[in-house]
């Protein structure tokens, strides 16, 4: 294939790249603002223990993740010639998956309670579980619209939903939920966004019929991207499974709360990219040469953005922790800044997983996410023994980034990049990075929480833009096209 044919793909796969991150990376500004808005209140509200419960309903959700999210929805994507014909069959499975899952997750709930002995858990994990079978639908929604790329569609549905979500949230916390508060969320809001995706897109029609044979058939053909998604799910909250064996409730409330929030702040680019790249990568996979240039492309530019982020949460994170909440949760501000530093690397898993899961390469998905969930169940478990609470956040730190060196490589050998060229682009993206953490790690951010508020304000802001700007400088010097990229992405441009 000559260049000249090339090129206007690559313009246009990097357009629809483009815009498809900048409506997902506006609706989940608004989502994610929100949700900051409602943890600040939640924050207020709850004691520190009721995030312990909110931690544990999460851990349940580890088991039935592959029945809520069953990857049937990615299929469709990367079959998306085939989706007439596939999608009744698909989206009945889907649906009878989910209804499974919420009775398998009832049993779930008995054994907690009995595990845990937080009375009454399994009442508000069956609760929880009324979502299961919604958000299996939705997932076929987001499906045949992003085979469209109805980005725009979809962010603005996920917008509404974000709104109606954090209201209940809210709103129940208030009149004292307590426990029960994200369990009345998840349900209230799951049952919104299908009605509001089933408006968006009637022509998508979800079928609940489907023979027995067929089901188990198809049970076995997606077995593993069954198992890939409970392995997704364990890898990401295998240590609150363990976790909340080793810690006590408030120790284990202030680690999870640290994670929401550090969550809150980053998730808009790993959530863009699993998104938005599926169905381009899908489209992509027998122009092997454009979609080289892709993944380190915009995997570049979504890193330096990522880094760019994760310097603001190092160096003003703690402040802002103290500030907002008035020393309340002062003891996450190591857990948030540790594991901020590891995101940057992380993503590029995420980055990988959307190249395999395009490419159909499921044996090495699962093998990846395999080697990621039983290491974080041990990182956790050792750092915990070894050092509570900071131990557990440092530990799961190291996990994160040694996962995205292990799976980006991968990805990159199953398209044909070499080891040097990979080799070369982590040097590019992350020894700047690196040095100006360790920069700041060294100044010490946290110091910031026992000065007077407005000095503490006016230090450490200052320090971080210092880092962000000394950052963006010397990566104009040496990554001037990966910046170029991320500019291009962050205003919804075509890549220069």
């Amino acid at each position: 294939m000559t260049e000249e044919p090339q090129k206007p793909q690559a313009q246009s796969s990097g357009r629809t790249a483009a815009h498809g991150m900048a409506w997902t990376a506006l609706s989940l500004i608004i989502s994610k603002g929100l949700s900051f808005v409602s943890q600040i209140a939640l924050g207020y509200l709850l004691a520190v223990e009721t995030y312990a419960v909110f931690a544990l309903l999460t851990t349940a959700l580890i088991f039935v993740n592959g029945f809520q999210n069953s990857g049937v929805g990615k299929v469709l994507i990367s079959k998306h010639d085939e989706l007439e014909e596939l999608l009744p069959t698909y989206s009945a499975f889907a649906l009878w998956l989910g209804l499974i899952g919420m009775a398998i997750f009832l049993v779930v709930g008995l054994v907690f309670e009995q595990i845990y002995e937080i009375r009454p858990l399994f009442w508000m994990i069956a609760l929880a579980g009324l979502s299961l079978p919604l958000k299996a639908i939705s997932t076929i929604y987001i499906a045949t619209m992003s085979i469209d790329y109805r980005f725009r569609d979809i962010s603005l549905i996920e917008v509404k939903r974000s709104f109606f979500y954090y209201a209940v949230l809210v709103g129940a916390a208030a009149l004292g939920s307590e426990g029960y508060t994200m369990a009345v969320a998840m349900a209230a809001a799951g049952g919104f966004a299908v009605w509001l995706m089933k408006r968006s897109a009637p022509k998508t029609k979800i079928s609940w019929r489907l023979a027995p044979r067929t089901f188990l058939r198809m049970l076995v053909e997606l077995r593993w991207v069954l198992i890939s998604a409970f392995l997704m799910a364990l890898g990401m909250n295998g240590d609150y499974l363990v976790l909340g064996d080793m810690l006590s409730p408030e120790e284990l409330g202030y680690y999870y709360f640290g994670f929401v929030v550090l969550v809150n702040l980053t998730t808009m680019i790993s959530v863009g990219l699993n998104q938005t790249l599926l169905p381009l990568f899908s489209k992509l996979k027998h122009d092997m040469p454009q979609l080289r240039r892709q993944y380190l492309r915009i995997g570049g530019a979504t890193t330096l953005l990522m880094s760019l982020l994760c310097i603001a949460v190092i160096g003003f994170g703690p402040t802002m922790i103290h500030l907002v909440w008035g020393g309340k949760w002062d003891p996450s501000i190591m857990v948030i800044v540790t594991v901020a530093v590891a995101l940057p690397i992380r993503l590029m898993s995420n980055l990988a997983g959307v190249v395999f899961e395009s490419q159909g390469a499921w044996g090495w998905r699962l093998t990846v996410l395999l080697w990621d969930a039983s290491f974080v169940v041990f990182c956790a478990w050792i750092g915990a023994t070894l050092g509570g609470m900071n131990g557990a956040a440092a530990a799961v730190a190291g996990q994160r980034l040694f996962s995205g060196l292990l799976a980006f490589p991968l990805a990159a050998r199953l398209i044909g990049l070499s080891m040097p060229r990979v080799g070369g682009f982590f040097a590019r993206c992350f020894t700047i990075y690196l040095a100006i953490v360790a920069v700041l790690l060294m100044i010490d951010p946290w110091r910031h929480v026992t000065m007077h508020e407005d000095a503490a304000i006016l230090l450490s802001l200052t320090e971080t833009i210092v880092a962000a700007l000394v950052f963006l400088a010397a990566n104009w010097m040496i990554n001037r096209e990966l910046v170029t990229a991320m500019i291009s992405l962050i205003r919804r441009r075509k890549p220069a």
